[in-house]
């Protein structure tokens, strides 16, 4: 199936899921206000290059691609009033070392899929940025519902042009991904970034690549290469450095309080 179109039905169905829960409260109104309507923007191209990418390149090789964003979303953190600790800094760079390695591979292997599979990689760190700014006005849910739509206005010329099919298979994949990957997570990493900050939340966000990389082993049976596996182990140290770094300043924080 046609990336375009998979992201199409894949928020209708999040959109029908969530409208269902949280439709009576909606002001479509709100989707007008900038970083609503930019966010839902950022989702359309980052779900459609990512999946893209996904045909041209390995499973571990777009996801170690695509988990760029979290880094970038550390630098950027200061656009919505965040102040990037040296830990953050440091492992937002080794994270873009990993990065390197992967182009230098991409260069031999498919410069148009790392290409690709970068834009979808920024995309992700913008989202983070504009999400943030746009939980300030509307909720976590109505967010998601302002961007499936957005989404679905962007994707539906491509059902006039592109050949598609669909079976039980897909149908059950469409309403696994609707349901769970795109209404309920969205809803919960919108809600994290507002309660404990873009940083932290993007810290944890790597632990998706450590997923993603096992099940393509033992599902596709696409074995990652040497360059991947010391990219992601590079990508999970400066992760889990961050972290205990942030743990730290929160057991500080309480600490100080509570004198």
């Amino acid at each position: 199936m046609p990336s375009p179109i998979f992201v199409f039905f894949r928020v209708l169905v999040s959109f029908l899921f969530l409208y269902s829960l949280y439709g009576r409260k909606l002001n479509i109104r709100n989707m007008g206000r900038w970083p609503v309507l930019v966010s839902g923007i950022l989702v359309g191209i980052n779900w459609i290059s990512f999946f893209y990418a996904l045909t041209m390149m390995p499973v571990s090789d777009v996801v170690v691609i695509y988990y760029s964003g979290p880094a970038i979303a550390i630098y950027l953190s200061f656009l919505v009033g965040e102040k990037p600790n040296r830990m953050a800094v440091a492992g937002g760079s080794f994270s873009f070392a990993a990065i390197v390695l992967m182009f230098l591979q991409s260069l031999h292997v498919n410069l148009v899929g790392f290409l690709v599979a970068l834009i979808s990689g920024i995309s992700y760190a913008m989202i983070a940025i504009a999400s943030r700014k746009a939980v300030d006005h509307v909720s976590s849910s109505d967010l998601v519902l302002y961007q499936t739509i957005i989404v679905l206005i962007m994707t539906a010329p491509f059902l006039f042009f592109m050949k598609f099919s669909l079976n039980y298979e897909s149908m059950l994949l469409l309403l696994f991904a609707g349901i769970m990957q795109t209404g309920l997570a969205l809803i919960l990493w919108y809600d994290s970034q507002r309660r404990i900050g873009i940083q932290t939340v993007s810290v944890l966000s790597y632990l998706d690549p450590v997923f993603a990389v096992v099940f393509a082993f033992l599902i596709l049976g696409q074995k990652p290469g040497d360059i991947a596996i010391v990219s992601i182990s590079m990508i999970l140290a400066s992760g889990f450095a961050v972290s205990f770094s942030r743990i730290r300043e929160l057991r500080k924080m309480r600490e100080d309080r509570a004198i």
